[in-house]
């Protein structure tokens, strides 16, 4: 196992200077309704304002611009669930290099037409995520282009580490955080950012209460294998790999504590988001809202940050779920 303590807060300034060109420094707006509800200090970061409508295009970005001129020349192959793609594939295009996406079945056609308009070759194979993986390792070795994980690489965790950077320069006196979890790349950069500048920031991961890969490795203190699933929260389902080499460790190392949400609570914080916030998210992107609205993560501090991590989401599922929930959010809020 590679060791995870070559990621410091070196290299997540790295980062941020690499990626400055790219992405949107995205705002970090206090939700007056939440904050009055739950007499907190709530604020949403933005991250669905991303030119690729999710956080994914800070890692991305971060992984490709480190790569030298000739692994460019190479092209990139990668495995996602749909917003990893896009910013694989944002940047394939603005480098004007070959960018591949190996996808499963299970990947929504709002997302893999949004690969596609950004220039991607993607490739939909298996049934799971561990067959796309397969097939575009595969491809690596058969074509010589060069494999970017979506979330197990030091340059991954490191770009997304940068929003950290961002909350505490928004907001010095957050004392926690509310992130989506999948994989880790995003809470393991964000985690290991926060803490370096201020060790007691609470850091929470939030993810689907089925067959959350995570969280259940966390429990059982090693990589445990999960079955796959469709869900409005499509970005944080999906396995982890056996051979995982930093975000398992980090998460042990940095995450206070991982919380579980139902499909009808993320459908419930996709219409508050909408019909109350204006805020377009996905599933996953709405997750820290999930637990705020019931009231999960709110005895761990007072001023409270929920990563919205993005919006990729048809706005025929969404305009239906608001309508399906308009009862819900207008007799609570």
């Amino acid at each position: 196992m590679m060791n995870f303590k070559e990621i410091d807060l070196d290299r997540i300034y790295e980062a941020r200077q690499r990626i400055a060109p790219i992405i949107n420094y995205t705002p970090l707006i206090r939700s007056y309704i939440l904050s009055e509800k739950w007499g907190k200090n709530i604020a949403l970061k933005l991250e669905n304002l991303q030119p690729t409508g999710a956080f994914k295009l800070r890692g991305a970005a971060n992984a490709i611009l480190s790569l030298s001129e000739s692994e460019k020349k190479r092209g990139v192959v990668t495995i996602s669930t749909g917003n990893h793609g896009k910013a694989v594939a944002y940047m394939g295009k603005k480098l004007g290099i070959r960018s591949v996406v190996c996808i499963s079945e299970l990947v929504p056609k709002v997302k893999i037409d949004a690969m596609r308009n950004l220039g991607a070759e993607v490739v939909i194979f298996g049934k799971n995520q561990d067959e796309a993986t397969d097939h575009a390792l595969q491809m690596e070795k058969k074509e010589g282009l060069f494999f970017i994980s979506p979330f197990d690489d030091p340059n991954i965790i490191a770009g997304q580490g940068t929003i950290a950077l961002e909350v505490l320069e928004q907001n010095p006196g957050t004392d926690t955080i509310i992130v989506p979890l999948s994989g880790g790349g995003l809470i393991s950069g964000m985690a290991f950012t926060a803490k370096a500048i201020n060790p007691k920031i609470k850091m929470i991961g939030v993810t689907n209460d089925t067959e959350p890969a995570m969280y259940k490795s966390l429990k059982a203190g090693h990589i445990v294998k999960v079955g796959e699933f469709e869900s409005l929260a499509d970005a944080l389902t999906g396995p982890i790999s056996a051979d995982n080499k930093y975000t398992f460790e980090m998460c042990k190392k940095y995450v206070d504590e991982t919380i579980l949400i139902s499909e009808e609570q993320i459908a419930k914080a996709m219409a508050y988001a909408l019909l109350k916030e204006k805020l377009v998210l996905e599933g996953g992107g709405a997750a820290g809202i999930a637990t705020i609205l019931d009231k999960k993560a709110l005895s761990f501090g007072e001023n409270i940050v929920a990563v919205c991590s993005g919006n990729s989401v048809s706005m025929e599922v969404l305009l239906n779920l608001a309508q399906l929930h308009k009862e819900y959010v207008n007799l609570n809020f």
